[in-house]
């Protein structure tokens, strides 16, 4: 992870910390309620360059998600008017992503996206060494030539100190004017910034202002941020049915938090029809890229059969892939426990299999951080 989504991070965890979640409600799990994998706060990153270059992965039926078989696809046609470079990024390629953004970085006029890219090669070590300070050269070239990602992304380092002194004054005006230019992100970092300093219900209400811009204009953290203001109503009016359509703008983008709360709603019909198997839908999509909340629900849903079909197998070893990354539950510890030893070596099989291919994912949502979040498979159907 790179300085600059530390501190994403950083800015993320204070807007957590200064909205209070809701009331929690008794589950049935004697008051278990759920934490981060190594007993983390809650947090919003700020999308990263590098996150919203990742390929989506195509969804399976039965199993896990794999690249094996988009990295044999073939290539599609060159377009002579694509971007190479980053064309080249996006399939991994550094090393010509490098080459190519150099040329147009160096041409006269220079193009300053390839300079953004550049910055963003070096600082990651993508291709070539790693050097915070030539990263932070080429974003400020890029910046200084009105290019608004750039800006975002040295303001980010400017906060940090990466590859440079702090400057939160000089990083804030860079996210002023990226701002003004519509970069989505950069009003999203602005609004937690403005929540982060917020001490009177004008400012909070400044800050939803300008994170709703953010959502309008389809940055999906923002989305997720806005349904949590709507939520806990900080700097709006609380509008449940408001924040539950935010959730699912943003788990349309495949939001992992966001997936996990509104398939949450979906479940208990917060703000929105119930309906259970879509919730297991897309429990099953936060699942598959590693989310361990969501991992925790699908083996409740399947340990019960509520959105799916009952399996004992698959529930204990989505319990157990949550379990690995210290989300404990003592009932489904104790429903395991009374699987037979045929269905216990089925689960250890589909467990090993699946383990392989998952890892924590760096934000876990807030709703299920609570006993209030939950979704408790074992209650009576309305």
């Amino acid at each position: 992870m790179s300085s600059a989504e530390k501190l994403a991070n950083r800015l993320a965890l204070a807007l957590c910390l200064l909205i209070a979640p809701a009331g929690a409600q008794a589950a049935d799990t004697g008051g278990y309620s759920p934490v981060a994998p190594g007993g983390t706060k809650p947090y919003l990153p700020i999308p990263s360059f590098r996150d919203m270059m990742m390929p989506d992965k195509p969804e399976q039926a039965d199993e896990p998600q794999d690249d094996v078989a988009k990295a044999a696809r073939p290539e599609a046609p060159v377009d002579p008017n694509a971007d190479l470079a980053f064309g080249a990024f996006q399939r991994g390629l550094y090393q010509r992503a490098f080459e190519e953004a150099k040329k147009r970085a160096e041409a006269n006029p220079p193009d300053r996206a390839a300079m953004t890219l550049l910055g963003e090669l070096y600082a990651n070590g993508y291709g070539v060494p790693r050097k915070p300070e030539e990263a932070v050269r080429w974003y400020q070239r890029a910046a200084d030539a009105g290019d608004p990602r750039a800006m975002t992304t040295l303001a980010l380092a400017r906060l940090e100190g990466f590859g440079s002194k702090k400057d939160e004054t000089a990083a804030v005006a860079l996210l002023e004017k990226a701002g003004e230019k519509n970069e989505a992100e950069a009003l999203y970092n602005l609004a937690l910034i403005e929540l982060e300093r917020a001490n009177a219900p004008q400012q909070a209400a400044a800050a939803a202002r300008r994170m709703k811009r953010a959502a309008d204009l389809g940055e999906a953290a923002a989305q997720y941020a806005y349904a949590v203001l709507l939520r806990e109503g900080r700097g709006v009016e609380k509008d449940p049915s408001a924040a539950t359509e935010w959730l699912r703008r943003a788990a349309e983008q495949d939001d992992v938090a966001a997936l996990v709360e509104y398939a949450i709603a979906l479940f208990k019909g917060t703000g929105t029809v119930s309906n259970e198997a879509e919730a297991a839908r897309l429990f099953r999509r936060a699942a598959d890229r590693g989310n361990a909340i969501a991992q925790n629900r699908l083996a409740r849903l399947y340990a019960y059969g509520r959105g799916v079909d009952r399996d004992p197998v698959k529930a204990a070893a989505w319990h157990r892939l949550s379990a690995a990354q210290g989300l404990k539950d003592p009932w489904l510890e104790g429903f395991v426990g009374t699987l037979d030893e045929k269905d216990k070596a089925a689960a250890d099989a589909l467990t090993a299999r699946w383990s392989e291919r998952f890892g924590p994912i760096p934000r876990v949502s807030q709703a299920a951080m609570t006993s209030g979040g939950e979704t408790t498979a074992s209650s009576t159907k309305q």
